[in-house]
């Protein structure tokens, strides 16, 4: 094994964590990073839609369609899951699908919101998969991406997800056990601000097992990405800068109509 169950953290986290109040977190977080209220009238395609949270969270907002797809088939059945419990009978699509092939993502057709929140950087060819993905976005529409910031301590902890993936599961709980506090002290020092009150609806716990396993992963200097995506014929709308060096920079680009 060498790959992170994605699908099995996310299933977790659906059946310990996710309710309304989180759904309400995810919808604010959201409409925040967009600068909108609504969606209404727009569609929004969410690549790597793990536990389906935000593609739900686009419906509430009024998006007109919304269609989730992840490669990993525990997450479509969480995500689906997830849509009959928060929102019955909402006409919300999940599917399998890869975002490294081009012919899966295009029978969708195109969106105006194309959202790929920490996902890419797990897909085993990071550029490939951003290149198909912005390919998925209508002209004058939105991609929003979220990729882990290039920072010198990146090798090392390349190194630490494939040892997790390689080691036992006893070996795995004692890692989790022993970075959640690393990672806690960390998070508090550099944002002096309580850890465990996580943004987007997300979990401390979770988000550490994510981190610790997530492989594969890959991780890019934000200038790099803002190249990479301009050069596909978008202009960068919106940047934040991750709170902690080997955090999620965000990014919302605009795709121009000409």
């Amino acid at each position: 094994m060498n790959q992170f169950d994605f699908g099995k953290n996310w299933q977790a986290f659906s059946e310990q964590r996710i309710d309304t109040d989180r759904l309400a977190l995810a919808c604010q977080s959201l409409g925040s990073l967009l600068r909108k209220s609504s969606l209404a009238g727009l569609t929004f395609l969410d690549v790597g839609c793990g536990s389906g949270l935000f593609s739900i969270a686009a419906y509430c907002l009024g998006a007109s369609r919304v269609v989730g797809v992840d490669v990993n088939p525990r997450c479509i059945a969480t995500s689906q899951d997830n849509r009959e419990r928060l929102i019955p009978g909402s006409p919300v699509e999940f599917h399998i699908a890869s975002a490294l092939e081009l012919d899966q993502l295009g029978r969708f057709g195109a969106f105006d919101l194309v959202y790929a929140w920490g996902s890419l950087h797990h897909s085993g060819s990071m550029w490939a998969a951003i290149r198909n993905v912005a390919g998925c976005v209508a002209p004058g529409g939105l991609l929003v991406l979220a990729i882990y910031n290039k920072h010198m301590t990146s090798p090392l902890w390349k190194v630490i997800k494939l040892f997790y993936n390689h080691v036992p599961g006893l070996v795995q709980h004692l890692m989790i056990y022993f970075f959640a506090g690393v990672i806690y002290v960390a998070k508090l020092l550099v944002t002096r601000s309580n850890p465990l009150k996580k943004q987007r609806g997300m979990d401390f716990w979770f988000d550490v097992i994510d981190w610790i396993g997530g492989y594969p992963y890959e991780y890019a200097a934000p200038v790099a990405v803002e190249q990479h995506v301009c050069e596909q014929g978008f202009a960068l709308q919106e940047y934040v800068a991750a709170q902690l060096p080997t955090g999620c920079n965000e990014f919302v680009f605009c795709k121009r109509r000409t």
